[in-house]
């Protein structure tokens, strides 16, 4: 079997191991270095992360799956223009002016050689990067941004045959958004938007800088905001910085040319004075929306396809997703469970197999679940609790499960930390905080105890044969909602029962929990069920505001040291408050 390693350095840098077509751990170096987003370098944690839990080595590896992008400088042989660039950067940052992030100034890197009709490969320093980062027989290949976006998507949906959207902030060559279909195996892309001024991602970046919070982090707090506001005030002004193009296949905006985005970030500074973030939330949800919807309805009908593949921060927004879900001329869709940059490592992973064999990737492979990160065994569980000075009592699963169950049911907060790690932005009762859903007054205290401030409420998650009976349209979006990467509308009947997990606008944002993919998690739910006849739990990721999902035992006996919970279940041992 050929290993293959992806690797997606720098901002939100991962690691992905391949053991023939079998993806066999991935994690992302923030939950490992434990600073968020952390950027690191090819020889980070992540990789040789990933290879011992595969038991494999660096001496291993066969093939090294390499995205452009924040790749490290030494390894590149710099023009002299290139290095005068990297010079007036070094000198804007001491001057306090700021500067383009390290990603911008890459794709100027690629765009500028492109434009020379030079050859990247002659640029890599590729015996020197083997030599350094001791891979002695691996073979490296580089692969586009946008690419890895897709090819994630559309394998991993199980679907024969798909659209493929992909959008964010911005890839390689300035390129923000690709359609493409993916068919027998093979991806091939149709549309692109590279201009400037036109980015999604970075337009709803700019709302949420405008707004006060940290963009490529906080988007989450707009869509919250968004359902508290009315769009219309703002709409007609924010539609000059995001629209569909004349031909209904890419995005555009008024603002095109030098300093395209630097204008409309000052656009859009000037409209929203003497709004309320509430409404300013509202009008670029809205704005998103429509834009991605006519963008995707497109495209369907241009190809006269069904199903929908979707990758890249913007999708990240999970009531957009709902949008998407719900048009008619779609019958399912798939949103990649890591839907940022840390996803690129898969990706980048699938097309290097694509690349050696054609026919590599021609029965895709519906996605079951990311548990792809390190587990911990009750010795190591000991060895962690015995150096925080604590001694749990160890229980048998039954019992664990019981007693966890209890608890929650009794309104006490349970740290679940059980198995391997999730890979991916959501904590899927791997790594997990869990109350019971049936106060509202939760979301306040719970956020105050985690040092959060959110506007959407904690997620539930649901024993997936009750999915039907509580919310609407999950047929459209049953395997994706495993990975709670959407929103559905929930049942009347059941929003006052659980209003710690609905939103104002009558929305939660599920996990469908599934007995074959995680059953002690299914069997803790189901515990609940039993005691108090509703068929979820509350579910949080088991962190602290600005700090990554807890990987290891000690980060989850410190969070109870410090009572962010009442009780965990930390491997086979319970303690409590």
């Amino acid at each position: 079997m050929t290993l293959t390693l992806g690797l997606q350095t720098g901002h939100e840098s991962s690691a992905a191991l391949f053991d023939g077509r079998k993806l066999v751990a991935a994690i992302s170096d923030e939950r490992l270095t434990r600073v968020k987003n952390e950027g690191g370098r090819l020889m980070d944690h992540a990789t040789d992360a990933v290879l011992a839990m595969a038991g494999k080595a660096r001496a291993d590896v066969d093939r090294l799956a390499l995205l452009y992008t924040f790749f490290p400088d030494e390894y590149f042989v710099r023009e002299t223009w290139a290095k005068e660039l990297e010079r007036r950067l070094v000198r804007r940052r001491r001057a306090g002016q700021g500067a383009e992030r390290p990603q911008m100034l890459l794709c100027n890197f690629l765009e500028r050689l492109k434009a020379r009709g030079k050859d990247f490969a002659k640029h890599f320093r590729r015996d020197a990067f083997l030599q350094g980062e001791g891979f002695p027989k691996a073979t490296p290949a580089f692969y586009d941004h946008h690419e890895t976006h897709a090819i994630a998507a559309a394998f991993f949906s199980g679907f024969s045959e798909c659209a493929v959207v992909t959008m964010d902030g911005q890839g390689d060559w300035g390129v923000h958004h690709t359609s493409g279909v993916f068919r027998d195996g093979r991806y091939e892309r149709q549309h692109t938007s590279d201009h400037d001024g036109a980015s999604a991602g970075m337009f709803y970046g700019h709302i949420t800088e405008l707004l006060g919070f940290r963009p490529m982090r906080h988007e989450g707090k707009v869509v919250g905001l968004a359902a508290m506001g009315d769009p219309l005030p703002l709409y007609k002004t924010f539609h000059a910085a995001l629209r569909v193009s004349g031909d209904g296949r890419t995005l555009a905006s008024d603002f095109v040319g030098e300093n395209a985005e630097k204008r409309r970030m000052a656009h859009l500074k000037t409209a929203i004075e003497g709004h309320s973030r509430e409404n300013i939330s509202a009008a670029a949800q809205q704005i998103l929306e429509d834009v991605a919807l006519d963008l995707v309805r497109n495209y369907l009908r241009e190809t006269g396809l069904k199903r929908l593949a979707l990758n890249g921060g913007v999708f990240a927004n999970v009531k957009l997703n709902q949008r998407i879900a719900m048009l008619p001329e779609v019958e399912e869709i798939f949103v990649f469970p890591g839907m940022s940059d840390t996803g690129n490592s898969v990706g980048a992973a699938l097309l290097d197999m694509l690349a050696q064999d054609p026919d590599a990737l021609k029965h895709s492979e519906p996605l079951v679940d990311v548990y792809l990160g390190p587990a911990y065994d009750d010795a190591a569980v000991e060895a962690a609790l015995a150096a925080a000075g604590l001694k749990g009592r160890k229980l048998d699963e039954a019992t664990l499960v019981d007693t966890a169950a209890q608890a929650i049911h009794a309104g006490r907060i349970v740290g679940w930390f059980q198995g391997r790690m999730e890979f991916g932005p959501r904590a899927l009762g791997n790594r997990s905080m869990l109350a019971r859903p049936t106060e509202s007054a939760i979301n306040d205290w719970l956020n105050e105890r985690l040092d959060r401030s959110e506007f959407m409420p904690f997620a539930p998650s649901v024993l997936a044969e009750h999915a039907d009976a509580l919310f609407v349209g999950v047929n459209k979006a049953r395997h994706t909602a495993e990975f709670m990467t959407v929103t559905f509308d929930v049942v009347p009947e059941w929003r006052p029962r659980i209003p710690a997990v609905v939103h104002v606008d009558g929305t939660a944002r599920p996990q469908l929990v599934r007995a074959d993919r995680n059953p002690l998690y299914h069997k803790l739910i189901s515990a609940y069920h039993a005691l108090s006849g509703i068929p979820l739990v509350l579910n949080t990721s088991f962190n602290v505001h600005e700090e990554p999902i807890v990987c290891a035992p000690a980060e989850a006996i410190r969070a109870f040291v410090e009572k962010r919970v009442d009780c965990l279940a930390v491997g086979s041992y319970w303690l409590e408050h």
